[in-house]
């Protein structure tokens, strides 16, 4: 019994010295890993505070211009621009204030769901199946539920039953419903025009799924779902937004009243103004009482400035807005309350 039981021990040593093996390789990797997000982490730090540590306009100018970069290099990044980011990054040394190797490696799996594969992605929902359980993912079902689909688009309806036995029923407790609607498509033909289970058998699922690991990509790396650029535009736009830049009067000059940031602020609150100015349209100069308003005969109203400017030029007043002509002496200051 005791040779039995050395000869047993011999012969489950050479698996367990692979286990090990293994095991040390794992940890060697994560190990790599996390010194690399260590050094990321000490680089970001260090670009953070050489802010605060920059007294000079010059120096400080340079780190606004390198942090406009890294925003840049994120947008780029977010909308598949990869190898204008790539070249970005790569001419302007902001590799470790980036994070360009999480985008690259998403590349490869959007690439593949544009391709109506979903090999990688599932292969990505298995390393982080743990992760996206907690989050309550249904990526996993809904990539299972699309190679359902395309079985039943084959015409394999026994395979597809298979396939939804084997992937589809274990989660039937997180998605009940949509398992019962995507059990009904057997019954469907692909050309059907039941707008339900139409919109199940469309080629628009593809892009769906592509959004949905995108976004769950994100989620997992605890990155915003706005890009960075798109946080910053609406920070700014929210605090000079009136309700002027949503009428028929818009300014030239005002960002808000012009496209594309027009829309970019939509849903943005507008700004709380306690005190209002008045702003001569055709110089941009406050009206004020070095710069008095000055009224039209047509109601239109200018800074004395700018109307004592056009009256020296041709000696008439040409209101920009109606292309109407009055004399200096036909307009009346405009007194404020």
């Amino acid at each position: 019994a005791v040779v039995s039981t050395q000869s047993t021990g011999r012969q489950a040593l050479p698996a367990f010295r692979e286990k090990l093996a293994a095991f040390r390789k794992r940890y060697a990797d994560c190990l790599s890993k996390e010194g690399g997000y260590a050094g990321k982490c000490l680089h970001r730090l260090q670009h953070l505070a050489e802010y605060t540590n920059t007294p000079d306009p010059k120096q400080e100018a340079i780190w606004k211009k390198k942090r406009l970069d890294k925003i840049l290099v994120d947008y780029f990044l977010r909308n598949s621009y990869y190898d204008t980011a790539l070249d970005m990054v790569k001419s302007l040394g902001i590799q470790d204030i980036v994070d360009t190797e999480l985008f690259i490696s998403g590349r490869d799996i959007e690439k593949s769901l544009a391709a109506h594969n979903v090999q990688l992605c599932l292969q990505w929902c298995h390393e982080n199946r743990s992760r996206l359980k907690k989050t309550r993912s249904t990526l996993e079902f809904n990539l299972h539920t699309q190679c359902f689909i395309e079985k039943i688009r084959a015409k394999d309806y026994l395979g597809a039953i298979q396939y939804a036995q084997r992937y589809l029923v274990e989660s039937e407790g997180m998605c009940k419903e949509k398992l019962q609607e995507t059990m009904v498509l057997l019954a469907f033909k692909p050309t059907t025009e039941c707008s339900k289970y139409k919109a199940l058998f469309s080629e628009d699922r593809w892009e769906e799924l592509v959004l949905e690991f995108r976004a769950s990509n994100y989620h997992l790396h605890h990155l915003h779902s706005e890009s960075l650029l798109s946080t910053v535009l609406q920070s700014g736009l929210s605090a000079i937004k009136t309700h002027q830049c949503y009428s028929s009067e818009k300014s030239g000059d005002c960002p808000v009243c012009n496209e594309p940031l027009n829309s970019l602020a939509t849903p943005l609150p507008f700004s709380h103004c306690t005190q209002s100015r008045l702003i001569c349209r055709i110089s941009g100069k406050p009206m004020n009482e070095h710069n008095a308003p000055m009224m039209l005969p047509n109601g239109n109203v200018y800074g004395e400035e700018a109307l004592t400017e056009m009256m020296a030029t041709d000696g008439i007043l040409t209101c920009p807005r109606t292309n109407e002509k009055f004399w200096l002496d036909q307009a009346y200051k405009v007194y404020v309350m």
